[in-house]
């Protein structure tokens, strides 16, 4: 692994909890029954329900960074049952049944994870006030349509019942998902890596691991020894030695407000604390309503780094911070005054099918799990418990796991790489003002799809 500090500007939620007072790190060989790669959210669940099952094992979480450097502590907080990919395309590939069985796991876990904060006591602001998805243009709705059609538990609203929810004035209408719930995603992480070390998990941070050879690793020059191996360093895998062409780090930016004053909360509705939103453009925005009564937002448009290089000099662009603010007062009108008083940003990991992966190899005793393309803060609790099962009870895994267990595609060498996704990011920009102009779109639609792979 390429060892890179990458010491920017923190996330709005770590900056609110100050600088963390770093784990020890490795200084010695050690021995245990599953060694974790990644103290993000996927690591710490994984941990976290093998100990709920066997408080015997010994577990090890090595950090090359600190808990929730990554994307577990900078992301737009959206505990969600939405996947990576259309519910239309995962029932055409893998039929109904296995499409149902893992969208009815996804709207568990929303709950799932709801359970687990009350249980550890993790004060994370967790809030299930649902999603709202705005259609401001033809397509837009029909996409929107397209999607609750094939969806369960959604509602449509026309115009006036989205105003009911959140003011946005050219509001076509809209879908009202329930099952998402919105947290302050750094509380998440760093209290479930207190939690689990309470439980008896050993977390190294600083610990950077330079190789993985089935159930041994190497981290900071010493040998790990595993029964079983979980690796979860989501976009930071395209670093590893093999994985490089397996996910694809793609830039995610965000903003947050000032808090709100009474008039500019009236002017958008006054919106419940923990409401997120979105609309229907293809270049992905997200927003939330945090408990402090901020509007926290982030988009997907920034160009992808030569060689899927991840560095600071991406997280700091000033044109994605003004095309941010710019997009949440075109979405958001009322808020024409707001302050924007933090940026931020960093990677996701997005496979070349869009597939989330959970990868089984050496007889179940290595285990990888990557691509979460941005929907990872409930996906990471699901995965976590098929970790355990994998682990602990590998002969009772759920039905829909096929879906998952995908093989995988790589994506292309550069510079083909480089030159197909930037080139994807540009037509989906002029996609997205084509719809919103009213101006055929779909011969750039077809192009850019084949280009990202979605």
């Amino acid at each position: 692994m390429v060892h890179d500090h990458r010491k920017g500007a923190a996330s709005f939620w770590l900056a609110e909890l100050g600088e963390p007072v770093l784990r020890r790190p490795l200084a010695s060989d050690l021995r245990v029954d599953v060694a974790i790669v990644g103290a993000g959210l996927s690591g710490l669940w994984t941990a976290r329900y093998l100990l709920e099952r066997s408080p015997e094992l010994k577990i090890a979480v090595l950090e090359r960074e600190y808990a929730g450097f990554g994307a577990s502590g900078r992301n737009g907080g959206w505990v969600s049952a939405l996947f990576p990919v259309p519910v239309p395309r995962v029932k055409s590939e893998y039929g109904a049944t296995l499409a149902d069985s893992l969208e009815r796991a996804l709207a568990k876990t929303v709950d799932e994870v709801g359970r687990q904060v009350h249980d550890l006591a993790i004060e994370c602001d967790f809030i299930k006030e649902g999603t709202l998805v705005v259609a401001r243009n033809r397509p837009q709705w029909s996409r929107l349509l397209e999607g609750a059609m094939g969806s369960t538990g959604s509602t449509i609203l026309d115009a006036s019942g989205t105003a009911r929810i959140l003011r946005v004035p050219d509001a076509l209408g809209a879908v009202y998902e329930p099952s998402c719930a919105t947290v302050q995603p750094a509380k998440l992480v760093r209290g479930l890596a207190d939690r689990v070390e309470e439980l008896g998990c050993r977390i190294f941070e600083s610990t950077e691991v330079s190789a993985v050879d089935g159930s041994r690793l190497v981290a900071n020059g010493h040998t790990v020894l595993a029964d079983h191996v979980v690796v979860a360093v989501e976009s930071y895998g395209s670093e590893l030695a093999g994985r490089h062409r397996s996910v694809l780090p793609l830039y995610s930016m965000m903003i947050a407000t000032a808090p709100l004053s009474d008039a500019q909360y009236e002017a958008i509705g006054e919106p419940p604390t923990g409401l997120s939103f979105a609309d229907g453009r293809n270049l992905v925005v997200y927003g939330q309503v945090t408990a402090g009564r901020r509007i926290a937002f982030g988009g997907r448009g920034a160009p992808y780094n030569f060689g899927s290089r991840i560095s600071d000099r991406m997280d700091q662009r000033e044109a994605m911070r003004r095309k941010l603010a710019s997009d949440l007062i075109s979405l958001l009108p009322g808020l024409h005054e707001v302050k924007v008083e933090a940026f931020w940003g960093g990677t996701i990991g997005i496979s070349r099918d869009w597939f989330p992966r959970l990868l089984l190899g050496a007889g179940n005793r290595q285990v990888e799990v990557r691509g979460y393309a941005g929907d990872g803060v409930a996906m990471t609790n699901l995965m976590g418990r098929l970790i355990a099962g994998v682990v602990t009870d590998p002969d009772n895994l759920p039905e829909y796991l096929p879906i998952l267990t995908r093989p995988e595609r790589e994506w292309e060498p550069e510079p083909l790489r480089y030159l197909g996704i930037n080139l994807g990011l540009l037509l989906t920009r002029a996609v997205d003002r084509l719809e919103q102009a009213g101006k055929p779109a779909w011969p750039l639609d077809r192009m850019k799809r084949v280009l990202i792979g979605r």
